[in-house]
């Protein structure tokens, strides 16, 4: 076992469809430094005798065991019907999920935020979903390039408009109002 965790990602082509398997292997560093801050805050809310701490505490406890009970692996497969991701999916409840092409408004590669850990996505209509959780932008590049190769037609492109009122065509206009004030004031003199 290696200091510092990596993650490895396969691309297999089946023929019919593409096949991406992500492999995440934690180092001694993260397995360290995550029990000891484990244990700090559990002890901390022991020690406080909070029980709003002790329910934090007791729901970390729950998360890490569902994300040990998940894997460390993720699957995704892509093909003209749909995609089809297996394993960890950075849920709780979810370790299965299948998106029909139809289905799919947009496909892409997101860097997450509050809470989120980024990865590959599947828009269905406005909900967003984690296909490939905890890939890099180079990964996600790679696997978004690879489908539109394989499959042309498929929705891998933001689909949604910049504004729902004005379309694509949306964006910051710049007036140049401070140079009209110079032009109106200079021909009054």
């Amino acid at each position: 076992m290696k200091i510092i965790g990596s993650a490895e990602l396969e691309t297999q082509d089946l023929g019919h469809s593409l096949q991406f398997v992500r492999s995440r292997n934690p180092g001694w560093l993260e397995i360290v430094l995550g029990t000891i801050a484990f244990v700090g805050f559990a002890a901390y809310a022991f020690y406080e005798n909070s029980i709003v701490l002790m329910i934090l505490a007791a729901i970390v406890i729950i998360g890490v065991i569902a994300n040990v009970a998940h894997g460390r692996e993720t699957l995704m497969r892509v093909s003209e019907k749909g995609v089809m991701a297996r394993g960890n999916l950075d849920s709780w409840f979810t370790t299965e999920l299948s998106v029909a092409v139809e289905e799919i408004t947009s496909m892409g590669w997101s860097p997450g935020g509050e809470g989120d850990n980024g990865g590959v996505y599947v828009s269905r209509g406005i909900a967003q979903m984690w296909v490939l959780p905890g890939a890099t932008e180079e990964q996600g590049r790679a696997i978004i390039a690879a489908i539109e190769e394989k499959f042309p037609d498929f929705p891998v492109a933001d689909r949604t408009a910049a504004s729902l009122l004005f379309g694509d065509n949306s964006g910051i206009t710049t007036l140049d109002l401070a140079k009209s004030k110079k032009r109106s004031t200079g021909s009054n003199e």
